[in-house]
């Protein structure tokens, strides 16, 4: 028996399942290693779930605010201030979102209509552009130089169009480890204001940066970048709690307040007692970040030699917990289809690079690699990965193993 229905959206038919989520879901079913999906496995500390719990049995449980519990925006109004250097008013130009995801869909719901473009920078976050061309808003991309992390301001003001609506920022950088420095947000805020754009700036990581680099929020940079801006950002990365689903969004309170209005349509409110949680865990010593970039500065460097030595192109990531690298140049190179190839042998869930790139073919011989989990699993999964060497390279194979054993060593004593 055959059925006619009506065709369904039109702007969905472009979907599939993320190669992030798929790599964890066969990673699962294989019980192996996942260095692809940006979750962190270390604890999340203990007066954060005491907190969460209290919420739950004092009776938390009820609609929030659309705008989001009030103790925890003026929580955050005293962390942006001190940390973002910008003053809000925690009552209409700060939003408690359904997840940074959740704030990205109502800043696009806000600015753009179908058919507006925006601009990413590439290699880019593929829910940036994903959730862009669901909502039929056209993504143009500006390249990110992998060895210096340079990108041209010529090729930005080239993408520019009359239907160009906003220029998306992703600082400290996903997939590549870029901290945009204060002298190119300045470049992006001076033409974001001579073209008359707005801008996105997605800051989830921006506790996340390493010795001689320093998150930069870009609306903190001119009282004429903020009026066009909203910021991003999120607990799910510093506070160990991706599956909270709680970030938040600032900006002027023109764009707030219809953020918020969009946010009741689809989300209704975030989760009540999870976020007088987050409330406390903003109570959290200043030395609980300078333990987290410490901890993550002694991984980053490990992937770095470790990958070098097994022959990829490694950049040095600036922040954020992502290696982009680079097979082509090494043995590995030789490999089709290197990340399913390295999930299905050794049992070690990667990004392929082409999940980051309009063009597939730009990023073919390319993974990112994610150190957000314990270093024992880290060790485990670069093992793993020398597993691919045995057969068809044992004297590369051994020298590898030989340099990763040193790797550990001689980062352990640093």
């Amino acid at each position: 028996m055959s059925y006619f229905m009506k065709p369904l959206n039109k702007d969905i038919q472009i979907l599939a399942q993320s190669p992030i989520r798929s790599a964890t879901t066969r990673c699962n079913e294989l019980n192996g290693i996942n260095l692809g999906q940006g979750v962190c496995d270390l604890p999340v500390q203990k007066a954060i779930k005491d907190a969460a719990s209290a919420a739950i049995y004092n009776n938390q449980n009820l609609y929030s605010d659309n705008r989001g519990v009030s103790e925890l925006r003026q929580a955050l109004r005293h962390k942006i201030a001190n940390f973002n250097l910008i003053d809000v008013n925690p009552d209409n130009e700060l939003l408690i979102t359904h997840g940074a995801t959740g704030g990205y869909v109502s800043a696009l719901k806000t600015l753009c209509d179908p058919g507006d473009e925006i601009i990413l920078f590439e290699p880019f976050y593929g829910y940036h552009r994903n959730i862009a061309e669901t909502l039929g808003i056209t993504v143009k991309t500006v390249s990110i130089n992998l060895n210096d992390y340079a990108f041209s301001i010529d090729e930005l003001k080239q993408q520019i169009s009359p239907k160009t609506k906003a220029i998306i920022i992703c600082t400290p950088n996903n997939p590549t480890g870029k901290v945009f420095t204060k002298d190119e947000l300045n470049t992006i805020g001076q033409l974001a204001i001579e073209q008359d754009l707005y801008v996105i700036t997605d800051e989830m990581y921006e506790y996340f940066t390493y010795p001689g680099f320093k998150h930069v929020s870009f609306a903190s940079l001119d009282e004429r970048y903020w009026q066009r801006t909203i910021t991003l950002s999120g607990f799910s990365k510093v506070f160990n709690i991706t599956g909270w689903r709680l970030g938040y969004a600032y900006g002027p309170e023109e764009l707030i307040v219809r953020m918020s209005q969009i946010q009741d349509l689809f989300y209704v409110c975030p989760v009540t007692p999870l976020q007088h949680a987050v409330a406390e865990a903003l109570k959290l010593p200043e030395s609980y970040y300078h333990e987290l970039q410490d901890t993550f500065l002694h991984k980053r460097d490990l992937m770095v030699t470790t990958l070098r030595n097994i022959g990829f192109d490694v950049p040095n990531p600036q922040g954020a917990y992502y290696l982009l690298v680079d097979a082509k140049n090494g043995p590995l190179g030789q490999i089709d289809n290197l990340a399913s190839t390295l999930l299905e042998e050794s049992k070690v869930a990667t990004v392929p690079g082409s999940a980051f790139y309009l063009d597939q073919n730009k990023g073919h011989s390319q993974l990112r690699f994610c150190f957000a989990q314990g270093e024992d699993k880290i060790n485990q999964a670069i093992k793993k990965t020398l597993c691919l060497f045995q057969k068809s390279h044992p004297l590369t194979y051994l020298a590898i193993k030989m340099a990763h054993s040193w790797a550990i060593t001689n980062n352990n004593a640093a």
